[in-house]
């Protein structure tokens, strides 16, 4: 998984009544981060007030934690969710609290619903454990809006390789495939029986409903974003937006 360092999209821009944090999940190679990025740009075109982050990462204890958890082998599950843990609570407290009070949009590339499908599900550590583990580091802070990406696992990783187009170009589907560092696809290399855990642990996750929308990744890229759209807009009237303002889509292409 690639994303980027946190970032205000827009300097001079709208805050909202309170702010908005979306987060995009999902597994290898589904498109998360592309889709993330798509909707920050988006909503800068809107002069609204955007941040953007990866997790774990975003600051530079949470850098550090990516850099080992993305190239080591950690043999103890447990030992692993508390790494992920630390960075979340350092990214909440340094990152996502003061972005979240200002009124700001804040999209993050991956949350506590990855520890759950990955931890969790994926290696088999306790899912009550997780969460219990999850709300400390949190503090209680929930997303507003979970965007679960959702394909096939052997058809999503085969986009993890060697080409830079991340759902690009005109093709549909998963044509498109990501570039990671050799010696940063842990978690890629792990089989196919794995992930098939972690799609399960985020399709159980999701049937709550409320925060979440499940959207087909193997969709055009625009459509995808158009779904997305379709959950974030309304979200955005409610904390003050005018609607006038909504009117395009991410995914509306010119020419």
């Amino acid at each position: 998984m690639q994303s980027v360092s946190p970032r205000t999209i827009a300097k001079k821009s709208i805050r909202l009544i309170k702010g908005l944090l979306i987060t995009f999940e999902g597994g290898e190679g589904t498109g998360k981060t592309t889709q993330a990025g798509r909707l920050a740009k988006h909503l800068e075109t809107l002069a609204l007030d955007v941040h953007i982050a990866r997790e774990p990462g975003a600051t530079r204890l949470g850098e550090q934690i990516r850099t080992w958890v993305k190239r080591e082998s950690v043999t103890s599950v447990t030992a692993e969710t508390m790494l992920f843990a630390a960075a979340r609570a350092q990214l909440v407290d340094e990152f996502l609290k003061p972005a979240l009070s200002r009124g700001s949009v804040v999209i993050l590339d991956r949350f506590i619903d990855s520890t759950v499908a990955y931890q969790g599900y994926g290696r088999g550590m306790s899912v009550e454990e997780i969460q219990t583990i999850n709300r400390i580091a949190t503090g209680g802070l929930i997303p507003d809006l979970t965007v679960f990406l959702d394909a096939d696992p052997e058809t999503a990783l085969g986009r993890v390789e060697v080409t830079p187009s991340l759902f690009g170009g005109s093709g549909a589907g998963l044509a498109g495939r990501r570039v990671d560092k050799e010696d940063e696809r842990r978690f890629e290399r792990e089989p196919v029986s794995f992930h098939q855990k972690v799609r399960q642990g985020y399709t159980e996750l999701a049937k709550v409903g409320g925060r979440w929308s499940v959207i087909r990744a193997d969709q055009a890229p625009h459509r995808v974003a158009d779904a997305i759209w379709k959950r974030v807009r309304p979200l955005l009237i409610d904390r003050g937006v005018d609607a006038e303002l909504l009117v395009h889509k991410p995914g509306a292409r010119s020419g």
